[in-house]
């Protein structure tokens, strides 16, 4: 029970304190919307840290979006959430200062875009990204502005932004029927391009371009000129993002890798598009009907020389790879034995940095992962993707 108490997400595992913050380009909905996720020093206990926390939810639009998504009323939510969760915190520090370089070996940084889920947001898998960031990576979590979040915003103009006055993207709930699948297929585009652009955003930043950063004009990004590795960018994406990291790889050769998260193939299913790079594929047992199965069976047979890995967490739902067990508790699923959150979430990171190390070389020291997927074999299935499962009712079924 956590009403009235300040809680945080899992600590990071990595040898590095996290920082993050929001960059936004351009006054209009045609630019974008990101968190900025980094490395900032050597990790050590230090109480202070704490004080500077980013809090989980930025702004109470997200909640009155959550609800509207999964069809609660807010004040229920909200009421959950602070009984649950109590005042729920990211532990990174807003706005830190960038890793040295002589605490990397004068390395420069990898990089991930990272492509949030249906009703979703940038912050919604921040226990994922903060691990990945203290491991030594810069990860870029969008907010889409196809109206697939739970809710986003934008600034008309300079003098909007000064006051604060922003203006509001809703989620859009679109009825399942003959139009469906043109209209997921027309926001999962707009969700590529916007991956595209924060890579072109990371490489201005790189090359010394910082003007294109509207958001907060206090924030000094200089510090990341000529700091990111933009040779080995891997893309990454749960559920509806995993379909938005396929099309992302099948457009632009600048995505190396792809780390798919139960990925949601529906948008996918008339495209017909190949993914020679490779691929990491970790699904749940209860997410998957079999037309999802059937689309990604194509991208993981296709080419057949292509690198592939495919693993299953046992008892695991569509909800492991995010935070909500960590903010509200299991939800999906209600009446089956679930995986303990922090195992889930502590194999499904392990996971993801082995494949990471054997693409990007990095991090350097991966032993603490392997042990972990050593001790947790036996929850653990390899090379193959989960049996279909019966189609679902209520906000499960809007991923059909």
């Amino acid at each position: 029970m956590g009403i009235f108490k300040k809680n945080h997400l899992p600590i990071p595992t990595g040898p590095y304190i996290v920082s993050c913050l929001d960059l936004m380009t351009e006054f209009s909905s045609e630019g974008i919307f990101l968190r900025l996720h980094y490395p900032t020093a050597t990790a050590s206990a230090n109480s202070e840290q704490s004080k500077k926390w980013v809090p989980w939810i930025p702004h109470d639009k997200y909640i009155q979006g959550f609800a509207f998504v999964v069809g609660l009323w807010t004040f229920f939510l909200r009421l959950v959430m602070w009984w649950y969760g109590g005042y729920m915190h990211i532990p990174a520090i807003h706005k830190g200062k960038l890793l040295p370089t002589t605490q990397r070996k004068n390395r420069k940084l990898p990089v991930i875009i990272f492509s949030h889920g249906f009703g979703a947001a940038r912050f919604l898998c921040s226990t994922l990204l903060t691990e990945l960031a203290s491991q030594g990576y810069v990860v870029a979590a969008l907010e889409h502005r196809d109206t697939s979040a739970c809710a986003t915003y934008y600034y008309q103009s300079p003098a909007h932004r000064d006051r604060d006055e922003r203006t509001w993207i809703p989620h859009i709930r679109l009825e399942v029927g003959a139009k469906h699948y043109t209209l997921r297929n027309k926001q999962l585009n707009l969700r590529r391009d916007e991956c595209i652009k924060a890579l072109n955003l990371l490489e201005e930043i790189n090359n010394g371009n910082v003007s294109n950063n509207i958001s907060n004009t206090s924030i000094d990004l200089s510090e990341f000129e000529g700091q990111l590795d933009l040779d080995k960018v891997t893309i990454m994406g749960h559920s509806f993002g995993g379909a938005t990291a396929l099309l992302s790889l099948s457009s632009d050769c600048r995505f190396k890798q792809g780390v798919i998260l139960d990925g949601w193939m529906f948008p996918l299913k008339e495209e017909k598009l190949e993914v020679p790079q490779p691929l990491l594929l970790i699904n749940t047992p209860t997410f998957h009907i079999s037309s999802n199965l059937t689309v990604m069976e194509g991208f993981v047979s296709r080419p057949p020389d292509a690198h592939r890995q495919l693993y299953i967490i046992k008892r695991s739902t569509h909800e492991t790879q995010t935070d909500t067990p960590f903010v509200l508790g299991y939800w999906l699923d209600l009446f089956k034995p679930k995986i303990d959150p922090q195992l889930g979430s502590s194999i499904n990171n392990s996971l993801i940095i082995k494949f990471l190390k054997s693409h990007t070389d990095s991090p350097d020291d991966i032993t603490r992962e392997l042990q972990v997927l050593s001790e947790q074999s036996e929850r653990i299935i390899e090379g193959k993707l989960p049996s279909p499962v019966p189609p679902r009712k209520g906000f499960i079924s809007l991923l059909a």
